[in-house]
């Protein structure tokens, strides 16, 4: 299967921008989850609560779309692979993620999701034939220099479990390149509206039974800016980017979406430096250099 590689410029556009902006959004997840942390939340806790205010929404929106559309293209491979991806992405990565964030900056934690696209290049090549460009694997190679290079300014300057941390994101990453392949392959099939609810009902349910059996107590007697925040990520960096992102991968492919995805870590980096103080030096300004430049050789 081949990404339409004669995209209208306007397709094009619109496509780029909605990964933008829910990249934008999914970014600030981190930030977010970094506040919380300072009233003592665990990332169980707050991956639950995160569940349990957006799984009425998906479920609404997944009915809404059923009664519109019907279910007669959801078929039983595709409705398993859409549980699968969000199982994998929107349980297991994201608590993952969420375990390593304990450890390691926002701006380090966003670089190193940042390795999906160049995993999400090999996966949409081998399972999908989609052939990167030579465009697409410079714009990589000049990504990732900058992101191996944020590495490892911020391992100069960090503390203690670092590299725990980093190994919890970057298998994230892994589970977030097989769900950018898996969304671009199933949203043609069933849509993007349709996978995307899909996929986060089965990470929801997961998550929270996930939950119970770890025992989490305590969920009615979270300080109130747990609640907040937990609900800003549920709306605002899931709900909201999720449908997004979807969107566009299924109009520009999962590898041209990947890459466009460099603009994450930028938000996120100058974000933690604004509300967290987190450090950025001259090395971060370069290594940011080199991810932007590997963005405009998308085009």
């Amino acid at each position: 299967m081949q990404v339409a590689s004669k995209l209208s410029n306007k397709d094009l556009t619109v496509g780029i921008t909605l990964v933008v902006v829910g990249t934008i959004l999914f970014s600030s997840k981190a930030i977010v989850v970094k506040y919380a942390y300072t009233y003592g939340v665990e990332p169980l806790m707050l991956q639950a609560l995160r569940m349990l205010f957006v799984l009425p929404l998906y479920s609404a929106i997944l009915s809404w779309l059923l009664i519109k559309g019907g279910s007669s293209a959801i078929t039983t491979a595709s409705l398993f692979g859409a549980i699968c991806a969000g199982i994998a992405c929107y349980h297991i990565a994201s608590y993952l993620d969420l375990i390593g964030l304990m450890t390691i900056s926002a701006g380090l934690e966003r670089v190193i999701l940042f390795c999906y696209p160049a995993i999400a290049v090999i996966m949409g090549w081998v399972f999908l034939g989609e052939k990167p460009t030579k465009q697409i694997g410079l714009a990589v190679t000049v990504s990732y220099a900058g992101i191996l290079l944020f590495f490892l300014a911020d391992v100069n300057i960090s503390g203690t479990g670092i590299w725990f941390g980093s190994v919890m994101v970057f298998i994230a990453s892994i589970l977030t390149a097989w769900y950018m392949v898996a969304n671009q392959h199933y949203s043609r099939q069933m849509g993007s509206q349709r996978f995307t609810c899909i996929a986060m009902i089965a990470a929801c349910t997961s998550m929270l039974s996930h939950a119970v059996v770890q025992g989490v107590e305590g969920i009615a007697a979270q300080p109130q800016p747990v609640y907040i925040s937990a609900l800003g990520i549920a709306i605002f960096c899931t709900l909201i980017p999720s449908f997004m992102v979807s969107a566009g991968v299924k109009t520009i492919g999962a590898s041209r979406a990947g890459v466009v995805g460099a603009i994450g870590p930028l938000i996120t980096i100058v974000l933690s430096n604004w509300l967290l103080n987190e450090p950025v030096t001259s090395v971060h300004i370069i290594a940011i250099g080199l991810v932007i430049v590997g963005m405009r050789l998308l085009r």
